[in-house]
């Protein structure tokens, strides 16, 4: 049940990112990084627990 609950902010999150990118596209077009979509993905993608 722990684990479901900690899933859907990611879950939300992922969400928003998808949205976030499809807004950013012509950027990541021009550039290769953008620091606050590199920030999202380490927050979806690391699975440390702290």
């Amino acid at each position: 049940m722990y684990r479901l609950l900690k899933g859907i902010p990611k879950f939300v999150a992922a969400n928003l990112t998808v949205l976030f990118v499809i807004m950013l596209l012509p950027v990541l077009l021009v550039t290769d990084s953008v620091p606050m979509l590199d920030s999202i993905m380490d927050y979806l993608f690391n699975d440390r627990t702290s």
